[in-house]
């Protein structure tokens, strides 16, 4: 007997390591920070509760940038640079480094964990810079424009990082402001949306048209692998397979699609009007959380965190707001 409590006690022990929880789970969102000092526009982190979420005035104010560590603390202005501009995506490399870039041309860089202040990296451009992605420290990839649908000097603009410092590629014209850039693990392709359907598949060096028969801007593409990414926007989510773009059909109705994340067991789509669609990847099933709770405030970034976690970000950046707010809302065990 005293074996079988002894075996009984190691198997519990065991499970628990192995996070296994000793009741069943059932996430739901909550509204974790609201409040003014400028829209939320995107988050990323090394852990659920080791995250920064960036954004800004939108022309009303200046950078804003929030450290996450289970709670919303608000960065001093020292850490953004002091700068004035709007960030508009931030990212981190695996080796902890931290990039965020925005208005103006500005990329601020620095140690993930917060332990120095944000530097500026050069960027050669007043153009906004609207998405920032890499493999890792001596590959990163910065994509930005002049968003209006018209021809601009500063439009097709793809700068990379080599480790030492930004250059401009050449990107074959489509005369469209690019929004957001994104790569499967492995770090030999990439895939970046733009304005007016634009998709530009980067393989082997070579830059491949994936254009999207649509009007819409492509504001967000990101994935989970080679096989398996997602676009949005406007009304519309697209799916890559590996081989083709097709449409997601059977959403419910949702306003405009702004961001998406792809995590280990879900998609996450978020937009205007507190847009939340999640589809299990396992089952393909989509689930609309659009009313549980209301959020009332346009969504613009998603974010899944290591281990399941998901977060949707956002504020009044639609609004012409003089004092914006911003918003998280968190998907998770209770």
């Amino acid at each position: 007997m005293t074996r079988l409590i002894a075996a009984s006690a190691l198997l519990v022990v065991t499970a628990v390591a192995a996070g296994c929880p000793s009741e069943p789970c059932d996430p739901t969102w909550s509204v974790e920070l609201d409040r003014p000092g400028g829209a939320l526009l995107a988050g990323w982190g090394r852990a659920a509760d080791d995250a920064w979420l960036v954004g800004g005035g939108l022309g009303t104010g200046g950078a804003r940038i929030v450290r996450w560590t289970g709670q919303p603390i608000e960065a001093t202005a020292a850490l953004a640079a002091d700068r004035g501009e709007t960030l508009w995506w931030v990212w981190g490399t695996p080796a902890g480094t931290l990039w965020a870039v925005g208005e103006r041309g500005l990329v601020l860089r620095g140690p993930a964990d917060g332990s120095a202040a944000l530097t500026v990296v050069p960027s050669d451009t007043e153009a906004t810079l609207y998405g920032v992605w890499g493999s890792g420290d001596d590959d990163v990839w910065i994509v930005g424009g002049v968003a209006n649908q018209r021809a601009d000097a500063d439009d097709d603009l793809v700068l990379h990082w080599d480790g030492q410092r930004l250059a401009r590629l050449e990107l074959p014209r489509r005369d469209a402001a690019l929004f957001k850039v994104w790569g499967p693990a492995g770090g030999d392709e990439l895939w970046v949306s733009g304005e007016a359907g634009t998709l530009w598949r980067r393989r082997d060096g070579a830059w491949i048209d994936h254009a999207l028969d649509t009007p819409a801007s492509v504001l967000t593409v990101h994935g989970c692998s080679a096989d398996e990414a997602y676009a949005v926007g406007g009304r519309h989510v697209w799916q890559w397979d590996g081989a083709a773009w097709t449409e997601v059909a059977g959403l419910p109705a949702f306003a405009l699609a702004t961001g998406v994340a792809c995590g280990e067991r879900e998609v996450l789509v978020v937009g205007a009007q507190g847009v939340r669609l999640r589809r299990d990847r396992a089952t393909g099933a989509w689930s609309d959380d659009q009313l549980e709770p209301f959020v009332g405030a346009d969504l613009h970034g998603a974010w899944a965190a290591p281990g399941g976690e998901l977060f949707a970000i956002g504020g009044d950046y639609l609004l012409p707001a003089t004092s914006r707010r911003g918003v998280l809302a968190r998907f998770a065990c209770r």
